[in-house]
């Protein structure tokens, strides 16, 4: 694996906007601003693949490799080993000499190097790629409470140069990986996102979700489509006006941060659009589609236009998922995407997430921007909150939050009523329906570090008194515990429940005290001794 080491020159090119001011952009020159914005890496795909390999963290892969399976295999092994992204060059098995695009595998996983391991998020937030989590969390929370700056319409867009329309579209002929073996079909969109407005166009939502091709079908996908989920909302003010069809696009290799934004679980009613502005100071450029009044950012890699169905469906699924498991499970109907045209750029790069243990996509994304909002909300209802994470290696069913405890001795209550305030905070927002399991802990744990908290569980829970349980709250349902429930006939309403939060401080610690430190070499030894071992131990053990 290639070392990566960036210079202070070049991290100095990647600050991006990060310190630019919100600002409503109307003359000629302004908007030559916004069309050099949109070159960074952060609103650029083909830019930030750019970086990635200036920086050594990105590999180009052109030798003949499969979609069926193998490109997910390799895309897998580099989330576990923390390699440089994959982009695969020549894909075969897709009926035609290369297929229609070529594909960037683990587009946000993390690096080897520690100092920069959180470099390809921070790239894509417009953040220097030795960002901490605290930075990155941030960011995101600085981006919700900013002020969203609408996208800007374009006329003239990458996305454009290639059109296809209906006959001119076969999809069986694209290269869709199949991503594991137990998987009931190939999926095209992992780290896209889809774009639907309502019909009175008050609303206009881009979420993630997968979506997968039906198989010998040349025009027709199939995603989920859950209750909970803003598409799921949008959706409904079509189907009661008594429409046929949703409108409906897919945006695959659009702009960096749009994918975080996408993710992050603002609240119903509120567009993600703007506020990729307010992430980076700056709109993104959007054009409209083809055949339907959506609107799409205009260098994205390549756009699928078309209608979800009200009325008709289709089997998708069992597919491997965030939570690293992959059930031998029916398939479940969902709607049926039907495919009106095609846009893209000439020799489409399309990003995928090869979903399974951590960390990919469904963590590094999904996670943090829930762990955002989290944070957020806590901050304003005035709980002693220091900081949120949700640990990668507890596969996005975790929210781990560091209690600041000077604040806790001013509030002067117990462990049970801590545990209800930060439940019924959490389990109300639409992050929190994320979210099963909230651990909550004292601020000299450092929650990014995974053996930090599996030491603060082993050492200060007491079970049967340190667990608040929340079982009349509905959640997420694609949980193992959640949908294996179903076969528990203990439990009444295997949909309802599942959640809840730990208590993790020990008594001392609500009164604003610790009668200990830790004992490790920063906790234990005085703090000239530990800087005369570091001064030496490059000498004693070097890399």
């Amino acid at each position: 694996m290639a070392h990566i080491m960036t210079s202070r020159n070049l991290v100095r090119t990647i600050l991006f906007c990060y310190h630019a001011q919100f600002r409503v952009l109307s003359t000629s020159a302004a908007q030559s601003n916004v069309r050099n914005e949109n070159e960074k890496p952060h609103l650029n795909f083909r830019s930030l693949i750019s970086v990635l390999r200036e920086q050594d963290d990105l590999v180009d892969i052109k030798e003949a490799v499969s979609t069926d399976l193998e490109v997910a295999a390799i895309t897998r092994r580099v989330y576990e080993t923390l390699a440089p992204a994959p982009l695969f060059h020549n894909i075969s098995g897709t009926g035609s000499k290369n297929g229609l695009f070529k594909i960037l595998g683990a587009p946000v996983g993390l690096r080897e190097n520690l100092r920069e391991r959180y470099a390809r998020i921070a790239l894509q937030l417009g953040l220097p790629v030795t960002s901490s989590p605290r930075d990155i969390i941030q960011k995101l929370i600085d981006t919700k409470n900013g002020k969203p700056l609408p996208p800007v319409p374009v006329s003239d867009a990458p996305v454009k140069q290639n059109i296809l329309k209906r006959e001119q579209i076969d999809l069986t002929k694209w290269p869709i990986p199949r991503l594991h073996y137990l998987d009931g079909g190939n999926y095209l969109g992992t780290y896209g996102f889809h774009v639907v407005e309502t019909l009175d166009k008050s609303w206009t939502s881009w979420s993630i979700s997968r979506t997968m091709h039906i198989a010998n079908e040349p025009r027709s996908l199939t995603a989920p489509v859950m209750d909970g989920q803003h598409i799921s909302h949008v959706r409904k003010t079509w189907i009661d006006s008594g429409a046929e069809d949703t409108p409906w696009a897919l945006v695959l290799g659009g702009p960096p941060a749009a994918a975080f934004v996408a993710g992050m679980p603002l609240p119903a009613k509120v567009s993600e659009d703007g506020y990729i502005g307010a992430l980076c100071g700056s709109p993104v450029e959007v054009v409209k589609c083809e055949t339907n009044d959506l609107y799409v950012p205009a260098n994205s890699e390549l756009v699928v236009e078309g209608r979800i169905s009200t009325s008709k469906s289709a089997l998708e699924g069992p597919m491997g998922e965030y939570h690293g498991y992959l059930f031998q499970d029916e398939p479940v109907d969902e709607p049926l995407f039907q495919i009106d045209c095609v846009t893209h750029r000439n020799n489409p790069i399309v990003p995928i997430s090869v979903a399974g243990t951590t960390p990919d996509e469904t963590h590094t994304v999904w996670g943090i921007s829930i762990a955002a909002e989290i944070m957020d909300v806590l901050e304003k209802n005035d709980f002693p909150v220091d900081f949120v994470w949700m640990p990668f290696e507890a596969q996005s069913c975790w929210i781990v939050v560091s209690v600041d405890i000077k604040k806790l001795a001013t509030l002067a209550i117990d462990a049970k009523e801590l545990c209800r305030r930060a439940g019924d905070i959490i389990f109300k927002t639409h992050a929190g329906w994320e979210a099963p399991k909230v651990l909550l802990v004292g601020d000299d744990v450092d929650i990014t570090d995974i053996n930090q908290i599996v030491w603060a569980l082993a050492t200060r829970y007491r079970p049967g008194s340190d667990e608040h349980v929340f079982g009349d709250i509905e959640g997420i349902p694609m949980l193992p515990y959640m949908t294996r429930a179903r076969k528990n006939k203990q439990i009444r309403n295997p949909g309802i429940g599942g959640r809840s939060v730990m208590n993790l401080l020990l008594p001392s610690e609500f009164e604003g005290k610790r009668d200990w430190v830790q004992s490790s070499f920063t906790g234990a030894f005085p703090e000239e001794l530990t800087e005369k071992v570091m001064k030496k131990w490059k000498h004693w053990f070097p890399e």
